[in-house]
């Protein structure tokens, strides 16, 4: 025999209402927890953007400390001759103010014309350069060898440009007179280079 459930009218409707509130409390608590995943998605986006921005921001304010470096660096260059037209003028006068100033026997130069140096391996033209070099001869009579440092050493602090050394060669002389002081001499070539930019040289 079946018996049915029987609700007291008394606590039917408190019943009822206790069901309906337990279904809504289910329902804000779903909501609230679909929203609380959502907001933290936000908030980690957020962060990953926020993180992202930084390092952009890092990264310029980087990049402007190299491009200042680089452009400190480019204008001393610039400055010395380096960079631009070469100052063979400058050259010279350094040689000839040392040679006065250790009252060195003789000092004889030759300079020759700027020439564009071979690209051979295509570097010059990825960097937007074009490198020119004029070679300098230097045939020397001295006391003894600190004159040619004294020389090299005056080129290297004083004169406008950037120069190596190919090769020096130092001998002995001969005296010929007791009261001379041309003991040794030298031969140096020297090469001078200077950078221009690809686009602004119109050299070929």
């Amino acid at each position: 025999m079946n018996k049915k459930l029987r609700i007291h009218p008394l606590i039917k409707g408190p019943l009822i209402l206790f069901i309906l509130v337990l279904i809504f409390s289910s329902a804000i608590i779903a909501i609230s927890g679909s929203y609380m995943d959502h907001a933290y998605d936000g908030r980690q986006s957020e962060k990953r953007a926020m993180r992202i921005w930084k390092n952009k921001i890092d990264g310029s304010r980087q990049s402007n400390k190299i491009i200042d470096q680089y452009e400190n660096r480019y204008l001393e260059l610039v400055k010395n001759n380096i960079v631009g037209e070469e100052d063979r003028l400058d050259w010279l006068e350094n040689i000839q103010a040392i040679t006065n100033a250790r009252n060195m026997p003789s000092v004889k130069y030759d300079l020759s014309s700027q020439q564009l140096v071979e690209d051979k391996t295509g570097q010059h033209k990825a960097q937007g350069l074009k490198i020119y070099r004029s070679d300098m001869v230097l045939d020397m009579k001295m006391a003894h060898e600190g004159d040619l440092f004294a020389i090299l050493n005056t080129l290297e602090d004083n004169a406008k440009g950037l120069f190596v050394v190919d090769q020096c060669n130092l001998e002995k002389s001969v005296k010929t007179s007791k009261a001379g002081n041309e003991n040794m001499s030298a031969h140096c070539e020297l090469g001078w280079y200077t950078f221009k930019s690809a686009e602004n040289d119109g050299k070929s």
